[in-house]
């Protein structure tokens, strides 16, 4: 008896089972968040890495894509003549004045920054910037490597910063075959990339063999250093004003600790520290360095998210420990209830599968549905757009004659010049025919691009560019009619979200409209113009036409109304513009003016 009451003893009470399962419990839950925070941050990171691995790979490309397309320029600029004359005849100011005259020209058409030709001392010879008053003219460039590599090997490549202008820019220079030695320089402006990349979500820099950022999407990034830089290369810097007098520090950077294979750091901003996962891309052929800075905080809250629904999954699972000793006590007593309410789950679990099937049904008939409406859609688009070329064909073939005219005639007087050895007039006979065809060309690409075909994809599309290419697609129109077009500057940078062949098709529906409208007087204008209200771009044409009267207004948008005469028009042109604006997020009104004529408004949200 003694003996059975002291083994009772030692038997540990239920509050201590109880505090000690509690316990275990606990550990068990932490030990399960933290498993799960650890493979969730992995997970996320890893998954952030590589959008981010993928993402440098396509600026890497656009990057390569843009200087590449600059290169043959030179190359193709090194055989003209005139750059030969001018090296052979460096004080004639009449062969200065042809050259500078081409490279200007050339520049303007190609976008470039700069295009300037140098004589073998390094010295300016003609710029396509010579009517500015920091013009490259006169000045020597001789310390600069780009001139030497060209020279040497007749090829070189440099980023740097304008020292004449203080504009950064890329430098592709050829040398000129012959026995007067030159260089033929264009300068390739990066602005507008690294403004794209200010724009968008990731935050990129761009550093160069030696470790100093020349672009990035922050402006407190730009020429900072990777790394301290030794005397030498700051030496070598100097000497070739790759960077002017700028002081070049380091970024204010410091590890955060590396999560594997990962590196987090932190690093500088203008208004706190960035703590971020750090992805590099190396630029092939170039020897630049593209790295991404990711914040991994999203990452970390995700992780925390999970490691508490794995907690609460834990609480959870305990619970439904607990619930099933509790069930398993009570088996016997509810054995019959629990029949009839498997049957019942049964016969629910049944009747949800049924339903479930019909609703999929519904939903598949319905993607079907929208696929072919849209698909309807842009085919209505197309056509429209097909249509309003047909109708502008009498103009637009007008607009192509007249220069085929004059380039037959040119030619002619060229053959004639040339018999009677008028060797300068036949040069400008031939110069005058390659304006011509520049001309007929741009006319052709005006009406490619109009009538590509293209799916719906919403983008920034710059409004100074959509009404440059509706102005010049009606432009014949508006002449043939004697119709005056008014274009006002549009503000500077102004770019809405949408896409620009439908912006296009949009106006050139509205300004073709206006034109008809006041052809009826005989003559008149119609203004296109542009301004800003709260988050939306307006888009305005108006007309000084007879106006729209009150059955008309009332179907303004209506599909195949219209007030022309059988033959000129569908009725489709407003209806489709006003599809096309609801589908980028807009709208399209119109009405009619005070003083009279009419107006129609085109509302897009900016870019």
């Amino acid at each position: 008896m003694r003996k059975l009451l002291r083994t009772d003893r030692l038997r540990p009470s239920r509050w201590q089972r109880s505090l000690t399962l509690l316990l275990l419990a606990l550990l068990g839950g932490t030990a399960v968040a933290y498993a799960a925070w650890r493979l969730s941050l992995d997970l996320a990171l890893a998954q952030t890495q590589g959008d981010a691995q993928r993402h440098l790979r396509f600026v890497a490309h656009e990057l390569t894509g843009t200087l590449d397309k600059y290169e043959a320029l030179p190359q193709v600029l090194a055989r003209h003549p005139a750059l030969a004359g001018l090296l052979a005849e460096p004080a004639s100011r009449a062969r200065a004045a042809e050259v500078d005259a081409l490279l200007e020209g050339v520049a303007r058409d190609a976008a470039a920054a700069a295009i300037f030709l140098i004589d073998a001392r390094g010295l300016t010879l003609a710029s396509s910037n010579w009517r500015e008053p920091q013009t490259f003219v006169g000045q020597n460039y001789a310390y600069r490597p780009y001139f030497r590599d060209a020279m040497a090997s007749g090829g070189g490549h440099f980023y740097a910063r304008g020292s004449t202008t203080g504009t950064p820019g890329y430098f592709i220079a050829h040398r000129l075959a012959g026995p007067d030695a030159g260089v033929v320089v264009l300068k390739v402006s990066l602005d507008e990339m690294e403004a794209n990349w200010a724009r968008s979500a990731a935050e990129l820099m761009l550093a160069d063999a030696r470790g100093v950022v020349f672009l990035a999407s922050r402006p407190e990034w730009k020429y900072r250093t990777l790394q301290p830089l030794i005397t030498a290369v700051r030496t070598e810097l100097h000497d070739t004003q790759q960077y002017g007098d700028l002081p070049l520090q380091p970024l204010q950077r410091e590890s955060s600790g590396a999560m594997g294979e990962l590196r987090v750091e932190r690093i500088a901003t203008a208004s706190a520290r960035l703590r971020a996962l750090v992805t590099e891309q190396a630029v092939e052929g170039r020897g630049w360095t593209l790295l991404s800075f990711t914040e991994i905080r999203g990452a970390e809250q995700i992780a925390a998210g999970r490691a508490w629904a794995a907690a609460l999954g834990w609480v959870s699972l305990l619970l439904l420990l607990a619930y099933l000793q509790l069930r398993r006590r009570r088996a016997s007593e509810r054995a019959a209830a629990q029949g009839e309410l498997r049957a019942a789950y049964d016969s629910l679990e049944e009747r949800i599968a049924a339903r479930t099937q019909e609703l999929q049904a519904r939903v598949d008939e319905l993607h079907r549905t929208e696929r072919t409406l849209r698909a309807t859609q842009d085919e209505l688009v197309q056509a429209g757009k097909l249509a309003v070329l047909g109708q502008m064909a009498a103009s637009i073939t007008h607009e192509i004659n007249q220069p085929l005219a004059a380039l037959r005639a040119l030619n002619d007087n060229a053959r004639v010049f040339l018999e009677r050895g008028m060797q300068a007039d036949a040069e400008g006979n031939l110069e005058a025919i390659d304006g011509l065809t520049q001309r007929i060309a741009a006319i052709v690409a005006q009406l490619k691009g109009f009538a590509r075909r293209d799916e719906l994809r919403v983008q920034p599309v710059p409004v100074a560019a959509a009404f440059q290419s509706a102005v010049a697609l009606v432009s014949a129109e508006a002449r043939r009619q004697r119709v005056r077009l008014d274009c006002p500057a549009v503000p500077e940078g102004l770019a809405v979200l949408g896409q620009q062949v439908r912006v296009e098709q949009v106006l050139v529906n509205l300004l073709r409209n206006g034109i008809d409208a006041s052809a009826e007087k005989g003559s008149g204008t119609v203004t296109l113009q542009a301004e800003v209200d709260g988050g939306q771009a307006l888009l305005r044409v108006t007309d000084d036409g007879p106006g729209l009267g009150d059955e008309v207004l009332a179907r303004l948008f209506e599909p195949f109304f219209t007030t022309k005469r059988r033959g000129d028009g569908l009725g489709l042109g407003l209806s489709i513009s006003a599809s096309i604006a609801n589908a980028l997020g807009g709208s399209l009104q119109g009405g009619n003016r005070e003083q009279g004529g009419a107006w129609f408004t085109l509302r897009l949200p900016l870019a």
